[in-house]
């Protein structure tokens, strides 16, 4: 079983590092809430639709792996900072441009932002809280702390004050971030950061994604990024058609959204807290595996639900399968990888979560206008849990990611 360590750390630093994991991370399901409901005005195609939700994934795709090098290189709290003020403006640039191609470049903007954001985050689980699974789960229940409040205010703000109210509360809500990530401790504890920073110093550089795809030379780590894009598969789908779904079928209202998505916060901050009991009966990887199928699961039946007490209850299970699965992806992940690349790591797992998070949009949007929405729900269950069952007899058969668990 994994040894759950837990590092004594100063709880400036841990609140500092959870607040400004909360904030970011929450912006996603902020985002999932009131951009699908914004788009929605603009009466454009599924396929359309689904490429304003893939575009928040580009910049994250292309740059995650920079980014990580530069928190290693850098400092994570610099890098965090200037991410966390992009991440504050840019919700204030959708309803003044209420087009579509506007869209799709602010998601990609915003997207960036959050990523970097919550990417800062989970390296310093690695490099000041040493991968433990315990902080990792402090990080977790944070998160779904700011699923639970941010969903609904949003839900509620869009219902009662429109566009502009929304997006303006969303703005201060990120701003909360760049407070968090000035409490963090300074000079940044967690690494050696570069005094002067030279323009080649911000460049991507080719060998820092030579040496991140490397990694994937290592099983576990090979085995986090797999599981990453499985797991992202249905967060993309809540984050975009799941709304559509809501809205246009069931004829949920904002703030009853923004409920469903609270109840699964609620759930899963008790999922997260549990981690630490659950591995004293279970491995790390199979819980992880069992816990990402019940998250895709629970969220490509929801046209079968049929009524919103059935609804709450799956976006409760799915919550807390979610709650358990993040932690134990943030502790096996910082685990294998090596004290000084925490950063580039975590841009590893999040270039491959990026990647779903474009590819999976896209995928359902043509589906969805060949053969319906629900079916489109249908079929990206299907494909996901049966790649699920593949990774589940890859694992089997490859010991030495099984044997770090004992």
């Amino acid at each position: 079983m994994v040894k759950l360590g837990q590092p004594i750390i100063p709880l400036r630093t841990q609140l500092a590092v959870y607040g400004s994991g909360m904030f970011a991370n929450s912006m996603s399901n902020i985002s999932g809430l009131i951009i699908p409901l914004w788009v929605s005005t603009f009466g454009a195609s599924a396929t359309v639709v689904g490429l304003v939700f893939g575009a928040r994934h580009i910049l994250p795709l292309l740059l995650s792996i920079h980014g990580g090098a530069l928190m290693d290189r850098l400092g994570t709290r610099r890098v965090m900072l200037i991410f966390a003020v992009v991440n504050a403006a840019v919700p204030l640039f959708f309803p003044a441009l209420p087009y579509v191609w506007a869209a799709i470049f602010l998601q990609m903007i915003a997207g960036l932002a959050t990523s970097m954001g919550w990417m800062g985050a989970q390296t310093l689980i690695g490099q000041v809280m040493q991968g433990s699974a315990v902080h990792a789960g402090r990080l977790t229940l944070a998160l779904r702390l700011g699923h639970l409040v941010g969903p609904p205010v949003i839900g509620l703000t869009w219902d009662l004050g429109g566009a502009w109210a929304a997006f303006t509360v969303m703005s201060v809500w990120a701003s909360f971030g760049f407070f968090s990530a000035i409490a963090l401790p300074k000079p940044d504890a967690a690494t050696a950061s570069v005094e002067k920073v030279s323009v080649s110093d911000l460049l991507p550089r080719l060998s820092d994604y030579v040496a991140a795809f490397r990694m994937l030379a290592v099983s576990a780590i090979l085995f986090i990024a797999i599981v990453t894009m499985m797991r992202n598969a249905g967060n993309v789908v809540q984050t975009g058609f799941y709304v559509v779904y809501l809205d246009e079928v069931y004829g949920l209202s904002g703030t009853l959204i923004g409920v469903l998505t609270s109840a699964a916060a609620v759930v899963g901050g008790l999922g997260s807290l549990s981690v630490s009991w659950l591995l004293r009966f279970c491995s790390a990887h199979w819980l992880l595996v069992a816990t990402v199928v019940g998250s895709v699961v629970f969220i490509c039946v929801t046209p079968l639900l049929g009524s919103f007490v059935f609804l709450l209850i799956a976006s409760a299970l799915r919550g807390a399968s979610l709650g358990i699965s993040q932690p134990l992806m943030i502790s096996i992940l910082s685990k294998a990888a090596g004290s000084k690349v925490q950063g580039t790591s975590v841009g590893l797992r999040n270039t491959a979560n990026r990647f779903s998070g474009f590819v999976v949009p896209l995928f359902m949007g043509v589906l969805i206008d060949l053969v319906g929405l629900a079916n489109g729900f249908y079929a990206i269950g299907i494909v996901v849990v049966t790649l699920l069952i593949i990774t589940s007899i890859w694992l089997a058969r490859t010991p030495d990611i099984t044997n770090a668990d004992r």
